[in-house]
């Protein structure tokens, strides 16, 4: 779309342009773009994970995947020295593809009851962290320098966030789980835990500024030191305007928080 009029440039529709098919909870995936490149996944046995131009919506490549459904994720895009790697996680599989050609390196298996997979991955210091909710866990994949192949360092099934995400700060994943509710701190390297926290109820988390603003789905906000000495909330409050589930994930810009709960947008300041 044009950001200044709101006309519509160009459109595909992934179960008509393509053979993607809509998935229990309806497709929520948000689409990456990079350059002159827009890339998502209709979750089709042909096109399983889609490149096209930005600019016409013309199609570059596709790619057939494990030919399963898609799950919910929003791609991560990791610049490498040797390629850009697209990373994403299908009904069954996290997968990696070129960027550059949609061929697929490597894929390892991942899965739940529901074949939800809503969190994006995580790349830090050359390695991969992938993650998912209703009690499957997260793990942590050892990269080549190329892109090329994976292998498993660690597994943690206490780290089932199933749409909250983490985020890692200075060697340490941090985020609350689903079934296994607690807040909790591990270590990037090991998997080891620091601590596990109940203070308030599981949740999304982002970071800002070495903090923590964590929204739990108790309608809970709270702000804690990202340390992995313990789960030490500073201060919180309680989300009231609004309605239906506590979900949302907050936005940080210019000193604000804003946040979306149900029909209602509402912003906080952070300093």
């Amino acid at each position: 779309m044009d950001a200044n009029s709101g006309n519509i440039k160009w459109q595909k529709n992934a179960f008509d342009d393509f053979d993607g098919k809509n998935i229990r909870w309806g497709v929520t995936e948000t689409v990456v773009v990079d350059g002159d490149k827009v890339y998502f996944s209709p979750g089709g046995k042909k096109d399983n994970v889609v490149a096209l131009n930005r600019f016409s919506g013309e199609h570059i490549w596709s790619s057939p995947g494990m030919g399963e459904v898609s799950a919910y994720c929003t791609p991560l895009l990791v610049e490498l020295p040797a390629r850009k790697l697209l990373v994403t996680m299908t009904a069954d599989h996290i997968i990696g593809l070129d960027a550059e050609n949609g061929k697929m390196l490597w894929s390892h298996p991942q899965t739940n009851r529901w074949q939800v997979h809503a969190n994006t991955p995580i790349f830090y210091e050359g390695d991969l962290f992938c993650f998912s909710g209703y009690g499957q866990g997260g793990v942590k994949l050892n990269m080549s320098e190329d892109g090329s192949k994976v292998e498993k360092a660690w597994f943690n099934e206490n780290l089932d966030s199933r749409i909250g995400g983490m985020v890692v700060l200075d060697g340490y994943l941090y985020g609350s789980g689903d079934n296994n509710r607690e807040w909790r701190c591990v270590n990037w390297e090991t998997g080891e835990e620091t601590y596990a926290s109940k203070d308030i109820g599981k949740g999304v988390v982002i970071a800002a500024d070495d903090m923590l603003f964590c929204y739990s789905d108790r309608g809970e906000l709270g702000l804690a030191e990202a340390t992995p000495e313990g789960f030490n909330l500073l201060s919180q409050t309680r989300v009231e305007l609004g309605s239906a589930q506590h979900w949302s994930h907050p936005v940080i810009n210019n000193g604000r928080l804003y946040l979306r709960h149900g029909d209602t947008l509402i912003a906080y300041k952070t300093n």
